[in-house]
């Protein structure tokens, strides 16, 4: 459970299947079949699940060569490989399995086996095949439909004995897909089968939702067992989970006398509670480095403090555990909290593993609960990220539990605002700007900053600044407050933007707006698979005040006035004496676009543009 660990990890790594790791169309799956099948394991006193995947392929040109991957790890064994091609095993065929990188994952216990798979000409055909064990079926929890490539035929079976309690729940269903229930008297097991023709490849794109949102796939929720004269309980309930939870927790044993030292020194001369717990809060944001660690049981279980306060960094758990730890010390009711972000579309209700991906530390104050992300570096107290809000969260409570919710804020929360101050030289725009930005935005402007090295950090800024545009020449740059999260950030200069201005005859013809935000942010209908999620919800204000030259009056655009409930775009003209004022205002109330709305969005994107492209033009009164 990391801050960036997604249920895409676990469509790699709890699926299962074998996944030819290509999008083109050098080779089509003719047949996926997949199977699941509970056994007991008297050796080890456990239940796990016996997986055979087969994955026949055929290639659609000459010399067809791509990777086949199959991803395992603590929980799950790979028993036995098989790879024929036009019904041979290719000469030299050896399987190579070594670790994973995972992208912003510092350690994970995630293993690979890897190996290519050559087609030497059209109409070749291939198969292969994996056996694996998932050794624990807590960790067995959700099963894909799509791959990486086209697939003409997907079968999935489940085999369940009558001493396995498991609920199976269908998603992102529709009627191409069908479901088979028989029952094997022999074994006293009932196999399900479900059955898909012609899946569509499975497609990464940008800002999109979770797989689970939109992917068709099984749920699985194992919940209990009682075979060879044992009870297994898994998550049958959510107590089931989350006394799983808590017996993990109870194994962590931080030193207290190094936590209480160091709450100590952290409030040291400080008396009011709110000042204490900022100073704790911040503390882990601004000292504490971020990784993420993924390993079998470990990826569910915080380190210790002191070790995350020793070392300096640590994962979401880890950083959890710490800020709770502080604040217990310092006197406080802090406890750990357990929730998924908005990229799972799962909640509570459905008890698994796959429900969720984040920890975080909540406080008890005043009667209320705060919530506190310490991977958050650059956000205040009751400021909370989009991929949290209005989450639920399962806050420790002994050996009890409490189920909330993470607050939903407004868009008010996150707001980049600029104000300048200009006039006509030649054919620059030149003068002064202010620019404040506060919540998320002001978070992602940090958080850039703070990635590069102090001394190119002002270039940076520059280029951001600029819009990269080495026209807009910034002077006198002043930043205030790269480190407070109760502030907003501040930054001024002066700025003379070459080339802003065309004379012609006498006219001047002005492109008074630089950032021109949302300008190519029209959607391609015909190749977008996914609705488009935005990063958060936010408002974005600019006003630029134009001296009018002396004997000059000004032709102004048509103002610009759209409004839904999803966002808002709002661009005003106005003359006033011996100047100008051009107001932009563009508000993000739902970062979720969905695919439906798409074309309204791009029309209005249009409209957008189209304001964006008139000039004021400034005339000699005649």
């Amino acid at each position: 459970m990391t801050k960036l660990l997604t249920v895409s990890i676990a469509f790699i790594m709890l699926a299962n299947c074998a996944v030819a790791q290509t999008t083109d169309s050098s080779a089509t799956i003719t047949s996926s079949k997949v199977s699941y099948q509970f056994v007991y394991n008297p050796k080890v006193n456990r239940v796990e699940i016996k997986q055979i995947s087969k994955t026949s392929y055929i290639s659609n040109g000459y010399q067809v060569t791509f990777p086949i991957n199959e991803t395992y790890n603590d929980d799950v064994t790979i028993d036995a490989v098989e790879c024929k091609v036009d019904n041979r095993t290719p000469a030299g065929f050896m399987p190579k399995y070594s670790y994973m990188s995972i992208s912003d994952v510092f350690y994970s216990d995630a293993r690979v086996c890897y190996f290519p798979l050559s087609m030497p000409k059209v109409g070749s055909t291939a198969v292969v095949t994996f056996n694996e064990t998932i050794t624990d079926p807590r960790f067995f929890t959700n099963v894909f439909f799509p791959e990486d490539m086209l697939v003409n035929t997907k079968e999935i079976t489940i085999k369940i004995p009558h001493w396995m309690k498991v609920d199976i729940k269908e998603i992102n269903f529709d009627k191409s897909i069908s479901r088979d229930s028989t029952y094997d008297s022999k074994n006293d097991m009932d196999v399900l089968t479900w059955t898909a023709d012609e899946i569509p490849a499975a497609k990464q794109e940008g800002n999109a939702p979770g797989p689970t949102y939109s992917y068709p796939h099984l749920l699985i929720l194992c919940k209990s067992a009682y075979v060879g004269g044992n009870n297994f309980t898994y998550f049958g309930t959510l107590n089931d989970q989350y006394a799983w939870y808590r017996e993990l927790v109870k194994g962590v044993v931080n030193d207290k006398d190094i936590i209480g030292a160091k709450a100590k020194e952290l409030t040291a001369g400080l008396t009011a509670d709110m000042d204490k717990i900022k100073a704790i809060y911040y503390y882990v944001q601004d000292n504490i480095r971020y990784i993420a660690f993924e390993n079998g049981v470990a990826g569910f279980k915080p380190e210790k403090a002191d070790e995350v306060l020793r070392k300096k960094y640590g994962d979401c758990k880890g950083m959890a555990n710490l800020t709770k730890a502080l604040l217990v010390a310092a006197g406080y009711d802090a406890r750990l909290c357990w929730l998924g972000t908005n990229h799972i579309a799962y909640d509570y209700s459905t008890p698994s593993l796959a429900v969720d991906n984040h920890m975080i530390c909540g406080l008890v104050y005043g009667g209320k609960t705060m919530y506190l992300d310490a991977t958050e570096s650059y956000i205040g107290i009751n400021e909370y990220a989009e991929r949290i809000q209005g989450r639920q969260v399962l806050m420790e409570d002994g050996d009890k539990y409490v189920l909330g919710r993470i607050p939903l804020v407004p868009m008010q929360q996150n707001f980049d605002t600029e104000t300048s101050k200009l006039s006509i030289v030649g054919n620059s725009l030149s003068g002064s700007v202010s620019h404040v930005w506060k919540g998320e935005e002001k978070e992602s402007v940090l958080a850039g900053l703070n990635s590069i090295k102090k001394d190119k950090a002002d270039d940076a800024l520059n280029k951001f600044l600029s819009d990269n545009n080495s026209n807009y020449v910034i002077k006198d740059l002043v930043i205030s407050n790269t480190s407070n999260p109760d502030k907003d950030v501040n930054v001024t200069y002066n700025v003379d933007h070459k080339a802003a201005v065309s004379q012609f005859s006498k006219a001047y013809y002005v492109d008074i707006d630089l950032k021109k935000e949302f300008l190519t942010s029209q959607i391609k209908i015909g190749k977008r698979k996914n609705d488009f999620w935005f990063d958060y919800k936010t408002t974005i204000n600019k006003e630029t005040e134009l001296a009018i030259p002396a004997g000059y009056k000004a032709t102004l655009p048509a103002n610009l006035n759209i409004t839904n409930p999803d966002y808002e775009f709002h661009i005003t003209y106005s003359e006033l004496p011996g100047k100008l004022v051009y107001k932009k205002n563009i508000v993000i109330k739902n970062p979720r676009l969905p695919k439906a709305k798409f074309v309204q969005w791009n029309k209005d994107i249009d409209l957008l543009a189209k304001t964006y492209k008139e000039n004021i033009i400034l005339k000699p009164v005649q």
